[in-house]
């Protein structure tokens, strides 16, 4: 159950990104791909565990939140949105396109570890594609269980630890192709459902529903556009965990 140690991975360049990171044809086209599904997931989830609550009555921590694109969308849907990121450039890009396109969110810089925000500030937390990147899970989970209200919810996609997702992410994504920064990823560092399930529990959050997070079409399908373009195209939700997955966990304590 216990997941590998090497936890030598790249952060540092999200830093570099700069604007880049709202370019649909830059080197992170891959997450405007996904943001769709994911978002609307994370919706979903909100609107079912809140029935009474209007959006602008919930409060949104966007947990690495990079250059914002899951807190504008979900901003631009209504919901109280504060993204937290370690990097400043990253931070700065994610204000400058929150400023043109006049979406409210609160954008600050700080640690998954600690955020700086008060106790029970947040009816949900997100941690969208970053959970593998923490070099200390719990230590974020400490931080996600503090921030939230009793009863709130983690919303969260991460990548399973198995050899599928080796082949597609690291071998195929950032190897052969570079769909992804070379490095950004640690195969070690993927969390397996069940970890996560105990490492969750740990901290009084209880996981529910998950689902695979993929393209839309079949791979013999995506060939073309992955040689000529190295777009993957819409992403959707499946019944397949054994690379991307999301789900969600709630408060219980």
């Amino acid at each position: 159950m216990t997941a590998p140690t090497d936890h030598r991975i790249d952060n540092d360049y999200y830093e570099e990104v700069g604007d880049g990171w709202w370019d649909p044809e830059g080197p992170l086209r891959a997450l405007h791909e996904m943001n769709g599904a994911r978002t609307g997931h994370f919706d979903r989830v909100l609107r079912s565990h809140f029935p009474g609550s209007p959006r602008d009555e919930l409060r949104v921590v966007d947990l690495g939140c990079g250059g914002g694109l899951v807190s504008e969308n979900l901003a631009a849907r209504g919901y109280q949105v504060t993204g937290i990121d370690l990097s400043p450039g990253t931070i700065d890009a994610a204000r400058r396109h929150a400023a043109a396109t006049g979406v409210p969110v609160a954008y600050r810089v700080g640690s998954a570890y600690g955020t700086g925000l008060p106790d029970a500030c947040a009816e949900a937390v997100v941690a969208s594609d970053v959970l593998e990147h923490f070099h200390d899970v719990p230590a974020a989970l400490a931080e996600i269980d503090r921030l939230l209200v009793p009863g709130g919810v983690l919303l969260f996609d991460t990548v399973n630890r198995t050899v599928r997702s080796y082949l597609l992410l690291i071998l195929v994504a950032e190897k052969l192709l570079r769909i992804i920064q070379p490095g950004t990823h640690n195969w070690r560092m993927f969390i397996r459902p069940a970890e996560l399930a105990v490492l969750l529990a740990r901290h009084g959050l209880g996981l529910g529903e998950l689902h695979g997070l993929g393209p839309a079409r079949p791979i013999p399908a995506l060939l073309p556009g992955l040689l000529r373009h190295r777009r993957l195209g819409d992403f959707t939700l499946t019944g397949d965990l054994s690379a991307s997955y999301i789900g969600h966990a709630t408060k219980t304590s």
